[in-house]
């Protein structure tokens, strides 16, 4: 675990390019448990944050209101996005090897390996299961709205028990 170095961080936008870009299409609902899954074991891994993104409790599970307000426009709940590299355009697999430390890639990669192939109710369900979302939620029932933040040092503990 490197916690003796500061740590670099990139926005949920460039995380998502890079998801979307690498591993290729897929819902709005999926990308966004995907970060959240990234944040929690990096915060886990590393003591610290890859995003600066709050995620937001809703009714589908944790949302980064940063992400959702760039894809609102661009897809829908269940509708697959995907990244087109624009001619000229730095790829986000560069982005990241130029912004990030090896081990956070890594990190990175493994936590969408271990989820990729789920699909985004799928992982829906998993974050329903989860301590951080169910405490943010408090008492509203499955389907009410919430914009409760998730605690980051409740993310990072749940995350924390899960890499033992």
């Amino acid at each position: 675990m490197e916690t003796t170095r500061e740590m670099p961080k990139i926005d949920s936008k460039t995380l998502a390019s890079y998801i979307l870009y690498k591993y290729g299409q897929m819902s709005h609902l999926k990308l966004q448990k995907l970060v959240y899954f990234v944040e929690g074991y990096h915060l886990a891994y590393f003591n610290c944050s890859l995003v600066d993104d709050d995620f937001e409790a809703w009714a589908h599970g944790p949302v980064s209101r940063v992400l959702y307000n760039e894809l609102k426009d661009k897809a829908i709940l269940y509708g697959n996005i995907r990244y087109d590299l624009e001619e000229g355009e730095t790829s986000p697999i560069t982005i990241l090897e130029e912004k990030l430390f090896i081990s956070q890639i890594e990190i990175i990669n493994e936590v969408i390996e271990l989820y990729i192939a789920e699909s985004g109710i799928t992982l829906e369900g998993i974050t329903h299961q989860q301590t951080p979302w169910i405490i943010a939620r408090g008492d509203l029932l499955p389907h009410e709205k919430c914009s409760n933040k998730i605690d980051k040092q409740l993310m990072k503990e749940y995350f924390s028990n899960l890499l033992n």
